[in-house]
């Protein structure tokens, strides 16, 4: 039987006293003050921080303390005394095992609301910016079936194969998932379907346990602009005339999949190369009068429906004129660059992926944008010659980690007037927007958050940084 003895929350008790109480197993009620970056209620008992599972701002739950650690503990609800009123049914049956989604229980509105608040929280104590303009989240049109791609990892189970998606809270765990409600029908359908299949062609799963099988991984993505599909299989090494099977078979049975790619690995998970098993290796998908190539390796918005107000907001904060110069950094296949393209003078846009950034030149030479250069580089090695150059503004949107220290100092000291930057993280944004606000430097205006990934606790925003 646990140990259920913990101090209640609002006890006088110290810090010290709460750490020796708040053991692994114990259980305690609390009051839920706050949600956390992550998802997570935040509660305090004694003055100890208390992360928990599934408890919202303003609810009475009891948590059992699973982990206690050096300054806070983690626990998860148990069960929910009092609930909030924004509390809502999740409607997804894998919703208390699987890891993709953290936040089905709280309201859209609400979800976006606390989103809000935790980037304010994150500028405040990162960045020390107290009087940025941080207006109310903009939602996604879409709460569910919004996503662009869809990786799933295969697991073996009995003699066949499933697909899922990792456990809550363990990264070496997958939950077979019969429906995901962040993508669409037809995606479902061949979730339910390639695990038949492979197993019927005795194309084995790859199980980490003992490090063997073929197939590890598979990534759908789907261009709801043009209906198209794209299917990459991440697999071990290895030539199994089954697998160019399989993907023929997948083109029959789903006639709208234009291509399915392998993705080869070696032993310790690294690329060993990759071929295409059936079409093409990329697909199309059209938004708002522009058309993408968009190849299987290369990264595209997650949410094309809801990121186009994004596009929109970003290239108005650019505030271009008709002669202007714009550097953009982390290009990726255009997204942002050809909507930008339409008021520049003189465009070029920098991106790591050399497959990404041959496409973002296909794709700028069918929209006509002439004036657009592009440049295969990682950033921090072509800021320090490109920023020689002057510039009236400069549009960023790096991956999750953020800007590269130097690339940020090197911005601090750049020429350009205005800068936007639009961040998938707000936490690594504070801390690049710490370095640009620095003396001499840039004052951040506003940063604008955006909800692209309603039921998850992730947040986009568009920061928007003048020079002082």
């Amino acid at each position: 039987m646990p140990d259920t003895r913990a101090t209640p929350s609002g006890s006088s008790a110290g810090a010290g006293s709460s750490r020796m109480t708040l053991r692994p197993g114990t259980e305690t009620v609390v009051e839920i003050v706050d949600l956390a970056v992550g998802g997570r209620g935040v509660a305090r008992v004694g003055g100890f921080v208390l992360f928990v599972e599934g408890g919202l701002t303003g609810e009475t739950a009891r948590v059992r303390v699973e982990r206690v650690r050096r300054g806070f503990a983690e626990g998860k609800a148990v069960e929910i005394l009092r609930p909030a009123p924004e509390r809502v049914e999740p409607p997804c049956s894998h919703y208390e095992l699987c890891g993709g989604c953290d936040l089905q229980h709280l309201d859209v509105a609400a979800q976006a609301r606390a989103k809000r608040s935790q980037v304010e929280a994150l500028l405040l104590r990162i960045a020390g910016l107290k009087d940025v303009d941080v207006p109310p989240a903009v939602t996604s049109p879409e709460p569910f079936g919004y996503r662009f791609r869809m990786d799933f990892d295969w697991r073996p189970s009995g003699d066949g194969a499933v697909l899922g998606l990792h456990r809550r809270g363990r990264s070496d765990a997958v939950v077979p998932i019969r429906q995901c409600l962040l993508t669409s029908d037809v995606v479902n359908q061949i979730l339910a379907w390639l695990p038949r299949e492979a197993t019927a062609r005795r194309l084995t799963p790859f199980d980490p346990r003992r490090a063997r099988g073929l197939l590890r991984r598979v990534s759908i993505q789907e261009a709801r602009g043009t209906g198209e599909l794209l299917v990459t299989l991440e697999t071990g090494r290895g030539d199994p005339p089954a697998l160019a099977d399989l993907a023929a078979a997948m083109t029959r049975k789903f006639p709208r999949t234009v291509g399915v790619v392998r993705l080869e690995r070696g032993r310790d998970g690294r690329p060993a190369g990759g071929s295409i098993l059936s079409g093409r290796d990329f697909l199309y998908e059209d938004l708002e009068g522009d058309r993408f190539k968009i190849p299987a390796e290369a990264f595209f918005q997650p949410n094309p429906g809801g990121s186009l107000a994004l596009r929109r907001h970003a290239v108005q904060a650019l505030d271009l004129s008709g002669g202007s110069s714009l550097l953009e950094l982390y290009c990726g296949v255009g997204f942002l660059t050809l909507a930008a393209a339409r008021i520049a003078a003189r465009v070029v846009a920098v991106e790591g992926s050399a497959v990404a950034c041959a496409a973002a030149r296909d794709n700028a030479a069918l929209a006509g944008a002439s004036h657009c250069r592009f440049v295969s580089s990682e950033v921090a090695a072509a800021l320090p010659g490109l920023l020689m150059d002057d510039w009236e503004a400069v549009l960023l949107d790096p991956p999750r980690v953020g800007l590269p220290r130097e690339a940020a100092e090197a911005l601090a000291k750049g020429g350009a007037r205005r800068i936007v930057y639009v961040s998938c993280d707000p936490a690594t944004l504070a801390r690049d927007l710490s370095i640009l606000e620095r003396p001499g430097g840039y004052r951040t205006r506003r940063v604008a958050p955006f909800d692209l990934f309603p039921q998850t606790h992730h947040i986009e925003c568009v920061a928007e940084l003048e020079r002082s």
